[in-house]
């Protein structure tokens, strides 16, 4: 049998591959519309959707393109086609540049009935672009960019790889990814799972629901979770490291060696500690490793507490 640990790895792995599959099927049709801008800086790019997946990707260069992708009733439409025009009158859509913004608007009108149409839209941007989102549904996608990046959405997937500078979400649903990124992170959602990994900077994050696992982490972390477990493993820890839940495990993984000022309490409290200097019990650990330093806070009001050095 396969330890656990290895189990959940691989069903975690292939959760992702298939999230990255669903998102690449957007795409793979050639674009029904595309529209190029021009600036004259680093830019900003505004999107307001209902139900649109995008994806931005970030390139040398001062030029934005903009790929609108069409399926109607199922099937891939490529070029310029009567049905979808006439659909196309059910929404506002607007794509255009105003200054050094770029804006992408997609709304649908309201008693247009139930759409026969998914548009999705894949977006090529400079670098150092900055972004704001606003969807009620559709996966978002970020890659390779350096600038301010800000997600409100009531649902749907979003994921930031490769990228720089900061991020700030809020979602009412669906999972958030961050991999590979340079700046300080900040989540907060009413459920979802979030996923953190090689990451260089301050994490803030805040959960009504669903697991949080944060990975190679050099930075603080203050995270809290109304349900659902918390598993962080940190290369370096400069500043804090903040975990509660109202229920489920919090465990996290530390580099040896260090000094630490712990605080930890939950129905269990589970650590091999060294040099240690304080109060320890089942359910409560409090006092220094190796004559303090950093302060490590984690708290469960049920579920086990878990310190772990490597």
């Amino acid at each position: 049998m396969k330890p656990l640990k290895t189990t959940f790895a691989f069903a975690l792995l292939a959760l992702l591959s298939l999230q990255l599959t669903a998102f690449a099927s957007e795409f793979r049709a050639n674009p029904y519309l595309t529209k190029k801008f021009t600036l004259s800086g680093a830019g900003n790019l505004n999107v307001e959707t209902s139900g649109s997946s995008v994806a931005v990707t970030g390139a040398n260069g001062n030029e934005v393109v903009v790929d609108m992708y069409v399926k109607l009733d199922g099937r891939e439409i490529e070029m310029e086609d009567a049905a979808v025009e006439k659909e196309l009158e059910n929404y506002n859509l607007d794509i255009s540049q105003s200054g050094n913004t770029i804006n992408l608007l997609v709304r649908r009108k309201m008693n247009s009935g139930r759409s026969k149409m998914n548009l999705s839209f894949k977006i090529k941007v400079p670098k150092e672009m900055s972004s704001k989102f606003q969807s009620s549904g559709g996966s978002i996608a970020i890659d390779g960019l350096n600038g301010k990046q800000e997600v409100e959405t009531s649902g749907g997937s979003i994921q930031v790889l490769n990228s720089s500078g900061s991020v700030r979400t809020q979602s009412s649903g669906g999972s958030f990814r961050v991999e590979n990124f340079k700046g300080n992170v900040d989540v907060e959602t009413s459920g979802g799972s979030i996923k953190i990994s090689q990451l260089t900077g301050d994490v803030q994050v805040g959960s009504s629901g669903g697991s949080v696992t944060l990975e190679e982490i050099s930075g603080s972390i203050d995270a809290n979770t109304s349900g659902g477990s918390i598993r962080a493993q940190l290369s370096e820890v400069e500043k804090s490291l903040t975990m509660k839940s109202s229920g489920g495990s919090i465990t996290a993984v530390v580099p040896s060696g260090m000094g630490l000022n712990l605080d930890l309490s939950g129905g269990r409290v589970n650590s091999s500690l060294s040099n240690f200097d304080g109060e320890i019990k089942k359910d409560r650990i409090l006092g220094k490793i190796n004559g303090g330093g950093v302060p490590v806070t984690m708290q469960s009001s049920g579920g086990s507490i878990n310190l772990e050095f490597n």
